[in-house]
């Protein structure tokens, strides 16, 4: 058994080609390169037993070669799928090799306590089945960075479900020896000349989906609770890895677009990492602090408009034509959306193909590694990231309920500007309080964060029919600019009647939220901060 740990980059066939040739690999070059034509079966129960566990279980021919692998996650954990895959960082596995006469898996060769035990308990020798396999030619080419030995296998072919088909093109980043860290520099320098999208997913469980037939789905948040004892350093690297997690896992249903939610998972793990990017401030490098507030907010920016319409058309518009079914004026304005929706899910998805992601995702990655993201320490001083995170947090906490409270306590008298501020400043406090919530007692956090989510609640129905507001404004113009003729001011009028009734709506929502709103203030005045001692 060793543990496997790779970096999968995902490229275009020419782009593939390309890297091949690549100047920069060939100097680092160390050896001669192999090619092989690699044929793969992989097995599970019917039920998928295996993958329940994050485990894939293949027979690989090389030639007249037979060898059984089996990858597994360093902690097995029942619903673990693609647990080792479903992050955006380093794949990190237990892997077990054994060479075989015939292609029929034997789980008996695998020597370790805890799999056999598994085995027996689910009763998964006598149940193996063939699900899918892969065939592909691979290139292999031994470098080395730095003080690191690392291979590159270039993997070009086909992923194969009975009558289904999808394409193969990869190249995987594989560590021989040295530190992890040097497979993300690598990437960022190969990154500079060929493009290419990080690949979360391993063959196998890309396999699974199309055996599935499985499709995207979003993915909410996977909070880690902090343990009592851990640094500050060691906080925020478990936390943002968790947010890490989540935007990366959501990246397939965004590029899909079928689901609104999955646009909405993304944008939640994005505003979550900026806060607690925020949160840590104090010990952040400044450059890296700047970097990361400066790419996370284009991204979520280039998310925005997505879920803005995703909001107009299913929550605000849906509501209007169930109430007015017969108000034929409104369907001319959900097409129109529509459109501006299609529009925006686009620049949504070219976001996640960009460039400027992966760059963003690989330097993350590296300073989560490495501590790049640090503050460097001051010689005869002690590092701040070294603390325990307890008083860190509670002094996080007060600063930002403080600034809650102050703005709050006015709150029967504040401006459309001042809400808007102040759901801001709910929702930091918000992110904060469940960033620390496992240092301090569940029940009392619990209902501390329930009563500051009502809060969010009132305020985020006032900030949604505000942007409501905002949209129509853009449905206007585009009606106006798209339409000069007779039958074009006929449509005007239609839509000028439409987007009145729904302004009407959204100032009776407002003023709904509004009046609720100082009651459910009331009631979050009163909440005991659970941070606090005694």
């Amino acid at each position: 058994m060793h543990e496997e740990i790779e970096l999968k980059l995902q490229l275009a066939p020419q782009d593939l080609q390309k890297l091949q040739r690549n100047s920069l690999l060939k100097s680092l070059r160390t050896g001669p390169g192999t090619t092989k034509r690699l044929r793969s079966t992989y097995y599970d129960t019917p039920a998928q037993t295996l993958r329940r566990y994050g485990i894939a279980l293949r027979v690989r021919q090389d030639g007249n070669v037979l060898t059984q692998t089996l990858k597994a996650p360093l902690q097995l954990a029942r619903g673990s799928v693609g647990a080792a895959t479903a992050g955006g960082g380093l794949q990190r596995m237990r892997e077990f090799e054994h060479p075989l006469p015939f292609e029929a898996p034997d789980l008996s060769l695998i020597e370790d306590a805890e799999l056999q035990e598994l085995f027996a308990t689910e009763s998964v020798p006598g149940e193996l089945e063939a699900l899918f396999t892969t065939e592909f030619e691979r290139r292999t080419v031994p470098v080395e960075m730095a003080d690191s030995a690392v291979e590159v296998a270039f993997d070009k072919g086909l992923i194969v479900s009975g009558d289904d088909r999808q394409e193969l093109c990869e190249v995987e980043l594989e560590l021989r020896s040295g530190k992890p860290a040097r497979l993300y520099e690598l990437a960022m320098l190969l990154h500079r000349q060929v493009p290419f999208r990080l690949e979360r997913r391993s063959k196998a469980a890309r396999g699974y989906e199309l055996y599935s037939q499985a499709r995207p789905v979003p993915h909410k948040a996977a909070k880690p609770l902090l343990e009592p004892g851990m640094t500050v350093a060691q906080a925020f690297v478990a936390q943002a890895r968790s947010c890490l997690w989540q935007v990366r896992a959501n990246e397939d249903a965004v590029l899909e677009g079928n689901d609104p939610e999955g646009v909405h998972q993304m944008r939640v793990a994005l505003r979550r990492l900026r806060a607690l990017v925020t949160c840590y401030k104090p010990v952040f490098a400044e450059e890296a602090y700047t970097l990361l507030r400066d790419e996370l907010r284009w991204l979520q920016q280039q998310l925005g408009p997505a879920r803005e319409w995703d909001v107009f058309l299913t929550e605000t518009l849906a509501a209007v034509r169930h109430r007015l079914p017969s108000e034929d004026s409104l369907e001319r304005l959900e097409r129109e959306a529509e459109e501006l929706r299609r529009d925006a899910y686009e620049v949504a998805r070219g976001a996640v193909r960009d460039a400027r992601y992966t760059d963003l995702l690989l330097r993350l990655e590296l300073w989560l590694d490495e501590g790049g993201w640090r503050k460097a320490a001051v010689p005869g001083q002690d590092d701040p990231g070294d603390r325990p995170v307890e008083p860190f947090a509670r002094a996080i906490l007060d600063r930002r309920a403080k600034k809650v409270r102050k703005l709050g306590k006015r709150h029967e008298t504040l401006g459309e500007g001042e809400l808007h501020r102040l759901r801001i400043q709910g929702k930091k406090l918000r992110y904060a309080a469940e960033f620390f919530a496992g240092l301090f007692p569940k029940k009392a956090t619990k209902a501390y964060v329930k009563r500051l989510e009502s809060i969010q609640d009132r305020l985020g129905a006032v900030n949604d029919a505000a942007t409501g507001q905002r949209l129509l404004d853009e449905l206007d113009s585009r009606i106006a600019s798209a339409r000069s003729d007779e039958d074009g001011r006929a449509g005007e009028t239609v839509a000028a009647n439409a987007t009145g009734i729904v302004l009407g709506w959204q100032a009776a929502q407002m003023d709904r939220e509004l009046a609720a709103f100082h009651a459910t203030w009331d009631a979050f005045a009163e909440a005991k901060p659970f941070w606090k001692k005694g």
